[in-house]
């Protein structure tokens, strides 16, 4: 059977794929993914399914560029995803054996028979599919599955066999060749029928012929072990064409339910992108680097899950780069942007590794083996373990999943603890996490901790280099301060960067 999935191009690709963890489980709380739902811009099935698909995300560029061709093709031809959620519903699952109160099955020809017609009825769904033209797709996946449902080789073929299937039905035997010995040797004939009175039917010259057993070998009419055999025969031969019958169903019929199954997962992306592109923000297919370098590069990226709330007014987009250091410190002022960022980074990483378009002029990512994030946390009344001790322990489990190359998102950790102490404890963090050569970005309070950034005291693997991020602000001439929300590098110690620092990584006032 063809191989029929818009997640993965190869059944290979899906056996590996499904590798599960490549998130940590409180991931989709803590980047608040819910109010994607709560906005309306994805409904409860949609979100459902990403959600689902959020442990075995993709981090082989294969499957990622197969997912965004499909998805680029789904965008063009917006109506594809409806006509073949109506071939799908008239498409028939096997009927299972019936049994009556008395627990014996049905004769085992009306099975046979309500196996043929299931499979007739999808034969004729499949005949009298439209889906388009392959030559509108760009994707080998959707050009598959197009190319199959049109080609008339595969439909003559499974035509005859159930045209086969049901000339068997119709003669009510099974032909077959067996030899009889009777004292003497008599020729192999092609029994069509058993009749009593000891004869058997066989063809000359095109005319079929009684032919009676020798009487001087006769077996009787009532020989109730030859009619047991033939009987048993007969039932188990029948039987195995109902499972020929319903295996050939139920792999027809279980592909292309697999890809009904996917459907809400484009919907989704397709929403996205639509959405995005009423409120005029800019979307781009995001460039997937070679290899788990843990690189990462944006230009404008948008926060998606603000689009519908008020606040989504106020918060500007921003733009990131890693290449001069994979461990970003990101300190400023309340209210600054640095968890709304730290949020649209995550979402991003995880739209871009989907396969879907991101809310941004430019981006470019490795793919990460894993996405952990480290959130300040509520003290849980129900446990032993007092704030800082539950997320010493949320710590130390990120760290057992960290593969190389990861995305560890961190915010507002260590605040029940003294400002020099909880430097103290990030620091020894940050150490260890840097030995994974990951991504990491890190919002915080301490500015202690920026400090020993800034003046390169962080202990880190060979080759790690920590760079500082402060909220941008300024202070206009009546003596107000204005926020950008938006994150750009600058000095832990000025707290309060000036309109030149705006033009310098962004080429324009405000």
């Amino acid at each position: 059977m063809i191989w029929f999935d818009l997640l993965y191009p190869s059944e290979e690709k899906w056996e590996q794929g499904k590798e599960g963890g490549r998130v940590s489980p409180w991931l989709a709380h803590d980047l608040q993914l819910e109010r994607l739902v709560e906005a309306h811009v994805l409904n409860k099935t949609e979100f459902g399914v990403l959600c689902q698909e959020l442990d075995y995300l993709p981090v082989d560029k294969e499957v990622i560029l197969h997912r965004q061709e499909v998805l680029q093709d789904l965008i063009q031809k917006p109506h594809f995803l409806d006509k073949y959620e109506n071939f799908c519903q008239k498409l028939k699952n096997n009927v299972p054996i019936k049994r009556n109160i008395w627990d014996k099955t049905q004769p085992v020809y009306k099975n046979l028979e309500e196996n043929i017609g299931v499979l007739e009825a999808n034969y004729q769904a499949i005949c009298t599919a439209n889906l388009g033209a392959e030559t509108e797709f760009r994707s080998d996946a959707l050009v598959g599955l197009v190319r199959f449902l049109g080609n008339h080789e595969y439909k003559k073929g499974l035509g005859e066999i159930i045209g086969h299937l049901k000339e068997l039905l119709e003669n009510g035997a099974i032909r077959y060749r067996p030899e009889y010995t009777y004292g003497q040797v008599l020729d192999s004939v092609t029994i069509q029928g058993l009749y009593r009175g000891n004869y058997y039917i066989t063809k000359e010259k095109g005319l079929l012929k009684k032919t009676v057993v020798d009487k001087d070998y006769l077996i009787p009419a009532d020989n109730i072990i030859l009619s047991s055999n033939m009987d048993e025969i007969y039932s188990k031969t029948t039987l195995k064409l109902c499972d020929f019958a319903s295996r050939l169903n139920s792999a027809i019929v279980n592909a292309f339910r697999r890809i009904q199954r996917e459907i809400p997962y484009y919907r989704a992306g397709i929403r996205l992108y639509e959405i995005c592109q009423q409120q005029g923000i800019g979307m781009c297919l995001p460039r997937v680097r070679e290899g788990c370098g843990a690189f990462m590069e944006f230009r404008s990226l948008y926060p998606i899950y603000l689009l519908a709330e008020k606040a989504a007014g106020g918060i500007q987009s921003n733009s990131y780069s890693n290449e001069e250091g994979r461990i970003a410190i990101v300190t400023g002022h309340n209210s600054g942007g640095k968890t709304t960022f730290l949020q649209a980074v995550g979402l991003s990483q995880i739209m871009m590794q989907l396969g879907f378009y991101v809310p941004a002029d430019f981006f470019e990512a490795s793919a990460a083996g894993f996405i952990g994030s480290l959130f300040s946390c509520n003290e849980d009344a129900h446990t032993i373990y007092g704030k800082l001790e539950q997320e010493l322990v949320a710590m130390k489990s990120v760290a057992g999943m960290l593969k190389k190359g990861s995305l560890l998102l961190m915010n507002e950790i260590l605040a029940t603890t003294s400002e020099r102490e909880g430097a103290d404890i990030a620091a020894e963090a940050i150490h260890a996490f840097s030995e994974t050569h990951s991504h990491l970005i890190f919002v915080t309070h301490l500015k202690c901790l920026a400090d020993m950034a800034q003046e390169k005291k962080l202990a880190l693997a060979e080759g790690e280099y920590a760079i500082n991020y402060v909220t941008e602000q300024w202070k206009e001439t009546d003596g107000r301060v204005k926020k950008t929300h938006r994150i750009v590098k600058g000095s832990p110690e000025t707290g309060i960067l000036e309109r030149e620092l705006l033009e310098k990584y962004f080429g324009a006032k405000e």
